[in-house]
Formats: structure tokens, sequence, C-alpha cells
């Protein structure tokens, strides 16, 4: 299809574009960025009718705190949460993973809602968000409702959201202190790549032992994975190289991948395992400079 036959609207707010996407039937698609879905369509890997555009709906842009943690909008891009100090003071691997998506174009256009309701298994960004435990603002007209992250994802490009809702924002709540993020990521080239496996990792210590640790992993499943093995083998320890390559093992073995054209099967396994390894190291490196 061309994109020039689509039907485009422009919704005032956001209970208006609810409401649009609910009357307009299964081929109204939210127009955010569009850097993947103008090229879904474009390429007849999608049928669509309309486009619902959320550029003049206001409140959905935003980055700022709340009750200590962070509300991010649905609209802000990669480059904004890269250069945002206070994504990089509260959340780094956010602002890391942000920095690491695609070309600076891609990135000053796609967006933070686009990359999670695409619900692409090796989207940079979700696994971030999943080590923090983030929450969605999920909008209906006239209606809001809250919905974990980890239970948004349900498959490849397929998510919790019901027919006419639309994210509204992301809460990330406050981290305890002394905790710290990371994000590392393997790609084939220096840019415009999709991950082959990203590892998101996040290491809270008390008394001199770990508290809570989370580690997530993408590309290696249909949604991108927490590995709980990792989390519940780290718990109550003392951070340490041992421990930490453990739950790499505990990562390789958890995962899903399959073999494509960017990595095997056991070549992802054996990134995982390497991945979160690093990633469990900065973590607490950011906590013990």
């Amino acid at each position: 299809m061309r994109i020039e036959e689509l039907e485009y609207h422009a919704p005032s707010s956001l209970d208006e574009a609810c409401r649009l996407l609910g009357s307009l039937g299964p081929k109204a698609k939210v127009l955010a960025g569009g850097t993947d879905l103008l090229v879904d369509i474009k390429q007849g890997a999608l049928d669509a009718g309309h486009l619902v555009s959320l550029a003049k709906v206001p409140g959905l842009k935003g980055i700022e705190r709340e009750d200590g943690g962070l509300r991010i909008g649905p609209m802000a891009t990669p480059n904004q949460l890269a250069g945002s100090d206070l994504v990089r003071e509260t959340f780094p691997a956010l602002a890391e993973a942000a920095g690491q998506m695609a070309g600076t174009q891609i990135r000053n256009l796609a967006t933070l809602g686009g990359n999670l309701c695409s619900a692409v298994p090796s989207a940079d960004l979700p696994p971030c968000l999943l080590t923090v435990e983030a929450e969605l603002i999920l909008a209906a007209p006239g209606e809001r409702r809250t919905l974990p992250l980890k239970e948004f994802f349900l498959g490849p490009r397929r998510t919790a959201l019901a027919h006419g809702e639309i994210l509204a924002a992301i809460r990330v709540p406050a981290l305890p202190p002394a905790t710290g993020t990371a994000y590392e990521k393997f790609q084939l080239r220096n840019a415009s790549a999709l991950a082959v496996v990203g590892a998101a990792a996040r290491l809270t210590l008390k008394g001199g032992t770990i508290e809570k640790a989370i580690v997530a992993i993408g590309a290696c499943a249909p949604t991108p994975l927490v590995i709980e093995s990792a989390a519940a083998l780290l718990k109550g320890k003392e951070p340490s190289a041992p421990e930490f390559a453990r739950a790499g093992e505990l990562a390789a073995s958890d995962v899903r991948p399959i073999s494509d054209i960017r990595g095997s099967e056991g070549y992802r396994r054996d990134l995982a395992a390497v991945l979160t390894v690093r990633a469990l190291r900065r973590c607490l490196a950011r906590i013990r400079p």
C-alpha cells in the first residue's frame, strides 16, 4: 500500500485519539514516530487504512520526576532519553540503550512508546525498563489503567493493549540507594543494527550483599525475558566474579533463542552469558566506583 492512500487523523486530545482508534476498526494504527510503522505499511507487512497521529496530543512528550522516580511520555524520542540529565542520573541503562539505537535520524524520530508497542523481541528499551519494574499507563476514552511492563508483551508484535487503548505514560519507580543499572548490546555493525542479543541488569546492595538483582535479555525469546533464576541466585550473595559468571550461565540456559541471519541459537546463548556478566559488572561499578 502507498502511504498517500491512507486516511490521516490528527486528534487534539488523548481521549479523542482513543475514540478514533476504537471507532475506525482494526485498520486504524497509532502514528507516533512512524519509523517502524510506515516501513511495515509500505512493505505490505501491515494492513492499514487510517493513521491516528499523536503529534497534536498534549502531555505525551515529557520526562519528569514523579514520586522520586520518573514519568516518561510515550512520545519521548531515543535522543531525548539519551540526552536527558534526569535519565542519565537516575537510570543510566535507559540512556545507554537509547543512545545505541539505530542512527541519529531514527533516534530523532522514533519514540519510546513505539519501541514498546511494536513488541519487537530485539528492541533495546524493554529489557532496561523490565529491570526497574516499570509500569505503563494505558488510556481508553475516559479511563486509565496501570499495567506492569512484565505483563505487556504477549509475543512478537503482540501486546496487552485492548482495542482503542493507547499507551499514555511510562512510570519508573524510585530506585533504592546503592542501586546500579546497565545495558550491554551486541550488534553486527556500529549503527542502524538490531541487537543480536541485548542484556540489561540492575543490582541493589544492602550491607555489602545483593538485596535485589534483575537481569532481562532481549532478542533471545518471543518477548524480552526476565531471567528469574539469576535473580534468585544473586539475592543475598556478596557480589563477585564467580557469582556473576553463574548468573550468566543461567541466562544462557534460560533464554529461548532462534537461529537466523544475525546469529545461531548457540551463539546467542553464549552472548547472553557474556553480556549478562558485563552488565552486572557495570552495575556494581556504578554502586562502588
